[in-house]
């Protein structure tokens, strides 16, 4: 805003409420994994569970969590916009390692995007889990540890990795 020549601060209201307007707008393009709930339930207890996210607003991602019934299952959120990283930076990695207590050989991380969720955790030294939802360039040379097509096949893959 600075830039454009404003004098705002994050917290002004007018800011908030643009923010808030953006997020309630955002969400209403969002949909959820329909098996996420359910592998989030399998695999809640067993696993610390986290999310990274390229999100330039982290309250928006709270709220989806939220909204979406799936907050509680997380023992980290590390959402880019916080951290003033991004997938496929290996600070946003050692971030959230970091708030889990884990080594970088102890994870498997799970996601949709070559470059930002199989090279990035790659280059901290994570294992890896690919889910193809649609044709990407790299997967091959980006090398998964294991490649599933729906969250379903998620814990027969956990279990390889």
């Amino acid at each position: 805003m600075k830039r454009l020549g404003y004098d705002c601060r994050v917290s002004d209201l007018l800011v908030v409420g643009a923010t808030n307007a953006f997020c309630e707008q955002f969400m209403t393009y969002v949909s959820i994994d329909a098996n996420a709930e359910h592998m989030l339930r399998e695999l809640h207890g067993k696993y610390k569970l986290g999310i990274v996210s390229n999100f330039a607003i982290p309250e928006c991602v709270t709220k989806l969590l939220e909204r979406h019934g799936l907050a509680g299952f997380f023992d980290v959120v590390v959402v880019s916009g916080a951290v003033n990283k991004r997938k496929p930076s290996v600070e946003i990695f050692k971030h959230a390692l970091g708030h889990l207590g884990v080594k970088p050989e102890e994870v498997v991380f799970v996601g949709d995007t070559v470059d930002a969720d199989i090279q990035g955790p790659k280059a901290v030294g994570m294992r890896t889990i690919y889910i193809e939802r649609r044709p990407q360039e790299n997967v091959e040379t980006a090398c998964p540890d294991q490649t599933i097509k729906n969250l379903n096949e998620l814990p027969k893959a956990m279990e390889k990795c």
